[in-house]
C-alpha cells in the first residue's frame, strides 16, 4: 500500500481504492501485490488503517466514533474519555447520550497521541 501511494501523483491515496462496501478494490494494487488477492480488505476511511474481511466492523465503528470523537472536542473543547481511563478508552456512552453517535461500538475504542485518532488497541503504558 505504501509503494502504491508513493507511485501515485500527489493527492492520491488509498481511499481512491475504496469501494461503496467499504472494501479495497485489490485489482489496481495486482503489480504491488504479485497478482489479484481472492481475499477482501477493509479500509477506515478516518483512520486509514486496513483490516482483513474477519475484522470488517473495525473501520465502520472507527469511523463513525472518530467523526463523533472530532466533533465533540471541536464543540466541547475536551476529549470525550472515561473518567480515570489511563488508556484514554473514548466514552461511547456520552457520546451517545450528547446525540454524536447513535450505533454503540462492540468492542472499545481509544484515542491515540497520533493527531487524535482513534484505535482498537490499547496503548500499553
Amino acid at each position: 500500500m505504501l509503494q502504491f501511494e508513493a507511485d501515485m501523483p500527489k493527492g492520491i491515496t488509498r481511499k481512491s481504492l475504496l469501494l461503496p462496501d467499504g472494501s479495497l478494490e485489490l485489482s489496481r494494487l495486482s503489480r504491488y501485490l504479485g497478482g489479484v488477492s481472492d481475499q477482501k480488505f477493509f479500509l477506515s476511511k478516518e483512520t486509514y488503517e486496513i483490516f482483513e474481511e474477519v475484522d470488517r466492523e473495525i473501520p465502520y465503528f472507527l469511523d463513525i466514533v472518530q467523526v463523533a470523537v472530532d466533533d465533540y472536542v471541536e464543540e466541547r473543547g475536551r476529549l470525550p474519555v472515561l473518567n480515570n481511563s489511563q488508556h484514554n478508552q473514548v466514552d461511547v456512552r456520552l457520546l451517545r447520550d450528547q446525540h454524536y453517535l447513535k450505533e454503540l461500538p462492540p468492542f472499545p475504542l481509544y484515542i491515540t497521541d497520533q493527531e487524535m485518532l482513534l484505535s482498537h488497541r490499547r496503548k500499553e503504558i
